[in-house]
This record gives structure tokens, C-alpha cells and sequence, in this order.
């Protein structure tokens, strides 16, 4: 399972920034930010829900608790797990079609 640290580096290189563009563009101290990358200091929830709206993925994922980036990312996992294997009472459907609905709902 990725930290923290590893998941926010991955987000910054996979979109091109530096860590001083980060900083700047969610209004924190360089220094900071630097420490979060290094794993020597971890964030309050306020700033990883801050870094999670920014880089357009789910905190859950920020944390390394979930591997699925985004809503949608879970939605076609359920599918594809629904193509595979089946879901003859449709629960996994319906479970998959309430959380999408939480994503844009709120």
C-alpha cells in the first residue's frame, strides 16, 4: 500500500508540477508541503481533502486506503466485477449506483 508521501508525488509528477507550484496554488508553506512529500509530516484532514480536490481524487485514495482514484474509477470496478462474476440479485449494481449518486450529489 502507497503513504501518503508516495501518492502525493505520483499526483504532482503525473501532472507536471513542482512542489512549489503545489504549494502556491493551495496557499501553503513550501516548507510544509516539502515535509508531506518526505513522509516527515502528515497533513491535517482539512489539506488532504484540499490536496484530493485539487488533484481530482478521492481522499480515501490521498491516504493509500483505497486504489481507486475517483467515483468513477469505483463505479467501472464494480461493473467490470459484475461483467466477471455476475450479480443475479443486483445488489453490487444497486451498491455501485448509490455511491455514484453520493459522488455527485454532494
Amino acid at each position: 500500500m502507497e503513504s501518503f508521501s508516495e501518492r502525493l508525488i505520483h499526483l504532482r509528477h503525473s501532472h507536471n508540477l513542482t512542489q512549489k507550484e503545489v504549494s502556491n496554488s493551495l496557499e501553503l508553506v513550501y516548507s510544509n508541503y516539502n515535509r508531506y512529500e518526505r513522509g516527515v509530516r502528515m497533513p491535517d484532514n482539512e489539506t488532504i481533502v484540499r490536496f484530493a480536490n485539487f488533484f481530482k481524487v478521492s481522499p480515501m485514495y490521498m491516504l493509500g486506503i483505497s486504489h481507486l482514484m475517483n467515483g468513477d474509477e469505483f463505479l467501472l470496478d464494480v461493473l467490470e466485477d459484475i461483467e466477471l462474476n455476475g450479480d443475479p440479485e443486483g445488489t453490487k449494481a444497486k451498491f455501485a449506483l448509490e455511491e455514484y449518486r453520493k459522488e455527485f450529489t454532494t
